[in-house]
């Protein structure tokens, strides 16, 4: 019972090691097919075979082809690249913005304070999807108002967390004596505030990227977000799904492919939590 009970520290080190190692090596691997998609990918994603349609995976098509004989592992290749570079900017948006409007809340406080988090709270009220579903069928589809829908959904979570944090940072001892020798709040927010609260921001981040990707293929899904040609994961979930009696593998890859983005970002998010974020302060 005592070797086991030392043991136990250990194993559960090796055990969060490991999915570390899985989470970050999944986002390498995702990576470096989205940057050099053109030389990986062995098709054209958008070349027609009206000879190969609907094959089965094969020597040929390692994952089948779809209706119109598009190679399937060319199109998620190619649509790691659109998926990636929608979430991580759309976030990185978010997290301007959000930040932003946070840090000027928590360090004004007061009737600022109230106006904003009142505008943040009416965000909050509409689900991410909803208030990117209305934004889109509002600007039109298209990528860059994917990015937009997406960040304006997730600007209030980084707006609250951000807030959340000035609040506590401000009051503490190394800022109180930057006010008192008359420092600007310029320079107290980006030298002595900003510093501190930003592991917990990082934190959230990464895992608002997998929410970010889930979200646009979900309008894509729907016909609200990328258009074809172009290769978008939730497009070819949406063409696969007329298919499944006959070709269930175009539906099951494209899933495949979403789930293990979202389970590598994830568990990236929590190896930074444990490393950045001890206290599960992005988490409350």
């Amino acid at each position: 019972m005592a070797s086991a009970i030392t043991q136990s520290p250990a194993r559960s080190k090796i055990y969060v090691n490991g999915l570390a190692v899985l989470g970050f090596g999944l986002l390498a691997l995702l990576g470096i097919c989205a940057l050099f998609a053109p030389w990986i990918a062995p098709f054209d994603p958008n070349a027609q075979d009206y000879r190969a349609i609907l094959q089965g995976p094969s020597a040929a098509h390692w994952l089948g082809t779809d209706h119109t004989g598009r190679d399937m592992l060319s199109r998620l290749i190619y649509g790691s690249r659109v998926a990636l570079s929608i979430g991580f900017t759309a976030v990185g948006a978010a997290v301007l913005i959000g930040g932003i409007f946070g840090l000027v809340a928590g360090y004004a406080r007061g009737i600022v304070d109230e106006a904003i988090m009142r505008v943040m709270d009416a965000l909050l009220a509409f689900p991410s999807v909803l208030l990117a579903l209305g934004i889109m069928a509002a600007l039109g589809p298209g990528i860059t108002t994917i990015i937009i829908a997406i960040a304006v959904a997730e600007v209030p979570m980084f707006a609250r967390i951000t807030r959340s944090q000035v609040l506590s940072v401000r009051e503490r001892d190394f800022v109180v004596a930057t006010q008192a020798i008359g420092a600007g709040p310029l320079r107290i927010i980006f030298r002595h505030i900003v510093p501190h609260i930003t592991s917990p921001v990082v934190v959230m981040a990464t895992i608002a990227v997998g929410h970010a990707i889930l979200t646009e293929a979900a309008l894509s899904f729907l016909g609200l977000g990328i258009q074809p040609p172009t290769a978008s994961w939730g497009a070819m979930m949406r063409n696969g799904f007329a298919y499944m009696d006959r070709a269930p593998w175009l539906s099951a890859f494209t899933g495949l492919f979403i789930l293990l983005t979202v389970l590598a970002l994830n568990l990236a998010g929590d190896t930074l939590r444990d490393r950045l974020d001890p206290r599960g302060i992005s988490s409350r």
